[in-house]
């Protein structure tokens, strides 16, 4: 197996967005008074604002106050709340499965190479990995996020079978087993990592979860 050091850690810019419907901007007459740029803004600050306050305590308000903008501004980019919710988690579930793209172009290598791009996207885009995995079964945002969160654990367990049949990886535990608990691993760093306050850096975090994966936590025997 590849060292996990030599493992991808860029992902390619400009691939489409899952959901093909554009945004308000793009499809009216509002698309020439505005930015996509600024549009990131208003989905940067809006993820942030949901991690601090919940987005059912979150209101549009609160989101023109951070801007620093009036209200109705906010409506030449989304038509609600809701619709920030749906492109935040659109945005952050189309990267990861990207990420599955990539992991799959080397198989031996795939399982690792999709856990260190799912911890970096989750070091670098908190908020909005935040989003994706609060998400609940009974709205229409959640029950599409669920499904391909599934969809996605389903492409690492093959991974995770082709790194097991090439003796990479032990064989004994089941391969949705293991990709549930290794992507566990990772979810949990949402609640605790701050980059202000943790004290270790994102390189070192990385490097820690894929030695934790690769080498075990034990030490070997006769130590």
């Amino acid at each position: 197996m590849k060292s996990f050091r030599s493992l991808p850690t860029t992902r390619k810019a400009g691939f489409p967005p899952a959901d093909t419907t554009p945004p308000l901007w793009q499809h009216t007459g509002m698309a020439r008074k505005t930015d996509p740029r600024n549009f990131e803004r208003v989905l940067d600050a809006a993820a942030k604002l949901f991690l601090d306050v919940g987005y059912d305590a979150a209101s549009m308000q609160q989101l023109a106050d951070r801007l620093g903008l009036h209200k109705s501004s906010l409506y030449h980019y989304v038509s609600s709340k809701d619709d920030l919710l749906k492109h935040l988690i659109d945005e952050a579930q189309t990267t990861a499965e990207h990420d599955l793209d990539v992991a799959e172009q080397d198989l031996e290598s795939g399982y690792l190479t999709a856990l260190k791009l799912a911890i970096e996207q989750t070091l670098n885009d908190r908020s909005r990995v935040s989003l994706v995995l609060r998400q609940k079964p009974g709205s229409a945002a959640g029950d599409n996020a669920i499904t391909r969160r599934r969809s996605y654990d389903q492409r690492l367990a093959k991974l995770i079978e082709h790194a097991q049949a090439s003796g990479t990886v032990r064989g004994d535990i089941h391969p949705m087993l293991l990709a549930r608990l290794t992507m566990g691993m990772v979810a949990w760093i949402v609640e605790w990592y701050d980059p202000e306050r943790t004290r270790f850096s994102a390189e070192e975090i990385t490097q820690a979860a894929l030695t934790l994966v690769n080498q075990g936590i034990g030490l070997p025997e006769g130590r």
